[in-house]
């Protein structure tokens, strides 16, 4: 990855990543991906770090990544875990994020 690239991902916050880049993925649930085009919102975040959905030597670095972008702005994975799980859509969880 380039860094524009890092830069240009740097410069969204959760909620646009989930709200745009979660658009390209059916929302799953219980799970990161269902190894084809679906995602929960932790697995659209690791996607949108590079992740391309399939259980790999690379999902756990995939994982970390996102993991620590969401600690930085103090967003906890498993409240995003625990929102997408309970049914929230991609963009309720971005409302709910953003308020």
């Amino acid at each position: 990855m380039s860094q524009q690239q890092q830069l240009l991902k740097q410069e969204l916050t959760v909620s646009q990543i989930l709200r745009t880049y979660g658009k390209a993925f059916r929302q799953v649930h219980m799970r990161y991906s269902d190894g084809h085009d679906g995602r929960c919102a932790v697995g659209v975040f690791m996607s949108y770090y590079g992740w391309k959905g399939k259980d790999d030597s690379h999902a756990g670095e995939k994982l970390l990544g996102a993991s620590i972008a969401l600690r930085h702005p103090g967003v906890s994975k498993d409240l995003i875990i625990r929102l997408n799980d309970s049914g929230k859509t991609f963009d309720e969880i971005a409302d709910y994020l953003d308020n």
